[in-house]
């Protein structure tokens, strides 16, 4: 596996994460199989969250063997560096209508809570019938609000991290693992053009 150079430590390899995904999938199912609604329509909308839910997200689906429509959201938590803003905000909304429906929110990682925290809420406020949170990374050291994921697949440090759809200004979102990203370094690398 090539190793990045702004990586410091990789936490989780593709295949670790693959297996990982494997069995988030298998409680959602269970949970959704055991809780379906006496409806007609008993897809559940898999919403993820852009960009940094891509791979998870992709993985993840291919396990799931729930009635599923996929959507997502653009919400802003992040301004292209380390720290998260204060105040996290939806950027582009979904196109579905979620009023008397399920939905399953998918995110990469659960830092501070404050983004999930207001999608939930939103998607509540417009009729959701039962939202529930499925992210990959929980770092719950960062966590700002009272927000737990109903399921997580690897509890992570206070450290900033990169790949499997975690970014440093946008780039390095396509590393095949989870990686702590070297923060000096960063500092002064220079991308090549």
């Amino acid at each position: 596996m090539k190793i990045h150079p702004l990586v410091k430590e990789v936490l989780y390899t593709r295949e670790e994460i693959a297996a990982k995904c494997k069995e988030l999938a298998v409680a959602v199912n269970q949970y959704y199989h055991a809780n379906s609604q006496d409806n007609k329509d008993n897809t559940v909308i898999c919403l993820g969250l852009l960009k940094g839910c891509i791979p998870f997200m992709a993985m993840l689906l291919l396990d799931l063997e729930i009635e599923v429509e996929t959507e997502y959201m653009t919400v802003s938590s992040y301004a292209g560096g380390v720290a998260g803003n204060l105040n996290p905000e939806i950027m582009f909304d979904l196109v579905a209508d979620v009023e008397d429906r399920d939905v399953l929110l998918v995110e990469d990682i659960i830092d501070s809570g404050k983004t999930i925290k207001l999608v939930k809420d939103y998607l509540l406020d417009k009729g959701a019938r039962s939202v529930k949170v499925v992210t990959l990374l929980d770092k719950k050291s960062g966590r700002k609000v009272d927000l737990a994921a109903d399921w997580y697949g690897f509890d992570v440090p206070a450290a900033f991290l990169i790949g499997f759809g975690l970014d440093y200004e946008e780039r390095l979102r396509n590393l095949p693992y989870v990686a702590i990203a070297d923060v000096e370094k960063i500092k002064a690398w220079t991308w090549e053009k």
